[in-house]
């Protein structure tokens, strides 16, 4: 697999609703917690890219701003990509912002999201080490 390089390239953002995909009522804490999110992207490409392309999950907490990979993936003259993974994301205190960032993509292709799915699977979720399903 090839390096992907995180500052070149165009990069797509969906931006999500942290309410909609996050608790919130572990927000209002100051404990560390963590949450891991199913994800279950597609996307359509204006026309094939023959380079890398990766999705990230970046969200903004009360330590800052932070990127996880969710997926990879090396296309083969494809115009459809299709993205999975559960990922865990460590939080402190509320999360401001969560977005999908699509990288690597080549300048004029433009992307059309088909499907953007994100589940909180709460048996992995965890509120100070203890499991979110005893704290919630």
């Amino acid at each position: 697999m090839e390096r992907i390089d995180l500052n070149k390239g165009v990069m797509q953002t969906i931006y999500l609703d942290a309410k909609k995909y996050l608790p919130a009522n572990i927000e209002s804490t100051d404990l560390p917690w963590s949450v891991a999110l199913n994800v279950l992207c597609s996307f359509r490409l204006s026309q094939p890219v023959k380079n890398a392309v990766a999705l990230f999950i970046e969200y903004q907490d009360s330590r800052g701003k932070h990127r996880i990979p969710v997926d990879f993936f090396e296309p083969e003259n494809d115009i459809s990509l299709l993205f999975s993974n559960l990922v865990q994301l460590p939080i402190r205190g509320s999360v401001d912002e969560l977005n999908l960032k699509l990288v690597g993509l080549t300048e004029g292709v433009t992307v059309e999201p088909e499907l953007v799915h994100l589940n909180l699977e709460e048996s992995r979720s965890f509120v100070d080490s203890k499991s979110m399903r005893k704290v919630v």
